[in-house]
């Protein structure tokens, strides 16, 4: 139980950090308490960012998917996230200028001065719904990792109700201000305990090139690469499942809440730069992890059930753990992944808490008051963990393809965000077309061919997979509604705003 005594000791801590974080600024506004009062710096937003997104998915879940499918899981990291930093920057620093000029504080914000409150409260509750896989791969990841750490002794159905307490408990107590200190310790913490896995692995056959060469010799296949019958990876799949992964970051919540949260313009951009550059070394290390215990026989495990599922995979993380390092350490290890987890939980549930209250609640009761406001988004982030524990409750699919569902059907929304940006012609009529066909056809292929036809390339989509077929034909929508209907009020206001010259001259407040 001594591992438990750690999970234990990290949950306490967290909300004794974040109450603490959180008193020193205390709450004047819903500013104060949705985005921190734009008082962020750099090292604080670049690890809150860093660890609300290096997550269940970063740790358990890219182990497991290396330690299934190989090298192929290095090359969707190496197009998703080599581009991702600039792709940040390029898109929200818009979204950083006009929030800090317009006193934003949600992701629905743009999309109503842009194109009217339909568009304020559709991108929100489609992100929302969207990202509830996520969400859930997060819960799902901690349960299994309590499960592994305690020697099942406490059961991952109770580990679903013990986490995600504490995490409503702090996030309703320290707001964004809270979150992001415990974000940013705990992201601190765990990426020096992936760093310490990954030289135990690779160490107990000699360093990386003998480990890998011992999997190629036992696992060719996972070495494989190609269009050819029976590999692992093909490329439309690596494609496939690296742009949904990288154009779903940029819709998710986060990049949002950290853009308002920002002290400076040249913080916000260090921000995205430094975090794209850590998660390629992060990541990379956890997904080896989990192509180096092939080594390491965890087949035989009893915790992966005598062979290599889906779900059960999760867990390598923590079986390398225990393989490769004394206990106590291992513990620590295994505990910094569930850290991850934990910040990813947070930042993505206080995301929504916050687009509920000020671009649903707000828009029915305009003259809501800070007190009804924070009341709400506290209310939102309860109603939202009670929901994702009740779905995780029986687990089914494995943390990186939940997490990569999520990333695809948040991804459509990158093209009416990009219009209220950088086009001038984007209507409310071309955004509203373009979010529901994509997020129905998203939905249409999961009902129809269940995950695989959603994920993996199929022969009817052109050998593409449902995803990538729902995002082309989301943009062609856009485009083409958006010529053939006229500019609305709402965007013609809109458009001295969003084009102003001076967002092109300089990079706002320093």
């Amino acid at each position: 139980m001594y591992a438990i005594a750690i999970i234990t000791g990290i949950c306490l801590i967290s909300v004794v950090v974040s109450y603490v974080a959180f008193r020193r600024g205390f709450t004047r506004t819903a500013d104060d308490y949705f985005v921190a009062g734009s008082s962020l710096g750099y090292f604080v937003l670049i690890f809150s960012l860093l660890a609300s997104f290096l997550s269940a998915f970063a740790m358990f879940g890219m182990s497991g998917l290396g330690y299934r499918m190989g090298f192929g899981s290095l090359f969707v990291l190496t197009v998703n996230l080599v581009p991702l930093g600039f792709l940040w920057y390029f898109i929200h620093r818009k979204t950083f200028l006009l929030g800090r000029a317009r006193k934003w504080m949600s992701m629905g914000a743009p999309f109503g001065e842009r194109y009217g409150n339909v568009m304020r409260a559709m991108i929100p509750l489609v992100v929302l719904v969207a990202s509830i896989p996520y969400l859930v791969a997060q819960l799902q990841g901690i349960g299994l990792m309590i499960e592994v750490m305690s020697d099942s002794a406490v059961s991952y159905r109770v580990g679903l109700f013990f986490v995600p307490a504490f995490i409503a408990l702090y996030l309703i107590m320290g707001g964004m201000k809270g979150a992001a200190w415990v974000n940013t310790i705990q992201g601190v913490f765990f990426t020096v305990m992936v760093f310490v896995l990954f030289v135990a692995v690779m160490s107990e056959h000699g360093g990386f090139v003998p480990t890998m060469n011992l999997v190629a010799e036992k696992h060719p296949e996972l070495f494989q690469i190609g269009t050819n019958e029976g590999k692992i990876w093909s490329y439309p799949m690596l494609f496939g499942f690296a742009s949904a992964m990288c154009l779903g970051s940029v819709c998710f919540p986060q990049p949002y809440m950290h853009a308002y949260a920002s002290r400076t313009a040249k913080g916000f951009k260090t921000m995205v730069v430094v975090f794209g550059v850590i998660c390629v070394v992060v990541i990379g290390m956890t997904t080896m992890i989990g192509i180096a215990s092939r080594s390491l026989d965890l087949a035989q495990n009893p915790e992966l059930c005598g062979k290599v599922s889906e779900v059960n995979a999760d867990k390598v993380y923590g079986l390398a753990a225990a393989e490769t390092l004394p206990i106590w350490l291992a513990a620590l290890a295994v505990a910094g992944g569930f850290a991850a987890a934990m910040t990813t939980v947070n930042g993505v549930v206080f995301g929504h808490a916050t687009n509920m209250a000020n671009d649903v609640y707000k828009l029915f009761k305009p003259e809501a008051a800070t007190t009804e406001l924070v009341r709400f988004g506290r209310l939102c982030v309860a109603g939202v963990m009670i929901v994702c524990v009740a779905i995780a409750w029986n687990p089914s699919t494995a943390v990186a393809e939940l997490a990569v569902i999520a990333f695809g059907i948040s991804a459509v929304t990158i093209f009416p965000l990009w219009g209220a940006y950088f086009w001038k012609r984007a209507t409310r009529y071309g955004a509203i077309a373009a979010t529901v066909v994509g997020v129905g056809m998203n939905v249409a292929f999961l009902s129809l061919g269940g995950k695989p036809m959603v994920l993996f390339p199929q022969a009817s989509l052109c050998n593409l997979n449902g995803f990538l077929v729902s995002f082309i034909v989301a943009g062609i929508t856009f485009f083409v509604v958006s010529l053939a209907t006229p500019l609305g009020e709402t965007e013609k206001r809109s458009l001295a705003l969003f084009f102003h010259p001076a967002l092109s001259k300089h990079d706002g407040p320093s």
